[in-house]
């Protein structure tokens, strides 16, 4: 965190991802705002700070900090890991204590209290709550494993001139079957409309398309402007789910004409979820 960071979340004030403590005497209610914060949606702990926000900054002994620290992972299940930052505000020493959000299925106990930040207070989570919480993570990694995964790869080339045909082959090696997707060529140098294709058929199916890569390149907010995107499109549970797989393209100039190559996979699969049929 830099001080201009700090400063702006002092300025807020105390609240729903904010707390101010006078010093490190604190450290226990600290520890249980922190745990508050991460139950929540992640939040700061500001030592040195009054709680109307002024600025008086706190002594800071040898080891004190890493003290501070062994005692949250002490005091929390499963132990916390915050980032402390020291800061220099008003010319006073100000300690900045952030926890993040929790992952979908995570809880958070402070000596053995699960407690959540609601507005600029920590409230124990009832039982009802907590169980909620943790079927959360259950449907997440239940999706996680049941969801269609494809595997994309590059069959072959054809280039004459400015033509440009790139194949691919495509498999499903995980998740629910998928009977039927639709895909695409993308990128800025290249431009289709979506195609059908059997999920049953995958292993028989061509996936290739001609282009003229002499035309000026279009914008394309998620393939960059020397890469070929290959993109899945699938309906499961409700939603369209895509995958985006990227290559890097080459461009070499030869005697009379250029030559363009596929490199190999460069980044793993863009997957997103979009609410209803385009």
């Amino acid at each position: 965190m830099t001080p201009d960071e700090a400063v702006e979340l002092v300025r807020q004030g105390e609240g729903q991802k904010v707390e101010f403590k006078k010093s490190l005497a604190e450290e226990r209610r600290a520890i249980e705002s922190l745990c508050a914060f991460t139950n929540a949606d992640g939040g700061t702990v500001f030592f040195g700070v009054s709680p109307d926000g002024s600025i008086f900054g706190t002594p800071i002994g040898a080891n004190r900090l890493d003290r501070f620290s062994n005692n949250i992972r002490a005091g929390t299940d499963p132990p916390l890991s915050p980032i402390i930052d020291r800061l220099a505000l008003e010319k006073k020493e100000v300690v900045a204590v952030t926890v993040p959000r929790h992952a979908p299925g995570e809880l958070f106990y402070a000596f053995n209290v699960p407690l959540v930040r609601v507005g600029a207070t920590n409230q124990r989570m009832s039982s009802e709550e907590q169980r909620a919480r943790l079927m959360e993570g259950q449907e997440d990694r239940s999706e996680e494993r049941d969801r269609p995964r494809f595997a994309v790869t590059q069959r072959g080339v054809t280039r004459l001139e400015t033509e440009f045909v790139p194949q691919f082959r495509v498999q499903q090696f995980s998740g629910d079957p998928a009977a039927n997707l639709e895909w695409r060529i993308r990128g800025p140098r290249f431009c289709m409309d979506w195609r059908r294709a059997s999920g049953a058929a995958l292993d028989r199916t061509s996936f290739a398309d001609k282009f003229d890569l002499s035309k000026s390149p279009r914008t394309d907010d998620a393939v960059g402007l020397n890469e070929m995107g290959f993109e899945i499109r699938f309906h499961w549970r409700g939603r369209w789910r895509t995958e985006l797989h990227r290559w890097s393209i080459t461009r070499r100039k030869l005697p009379h004409k250029v030559l363009w190559d596929v490199g190999r996979e460069i980044l793993p699969p863009i997957e997103t979820n979009e609410p209803s049929a385009p």
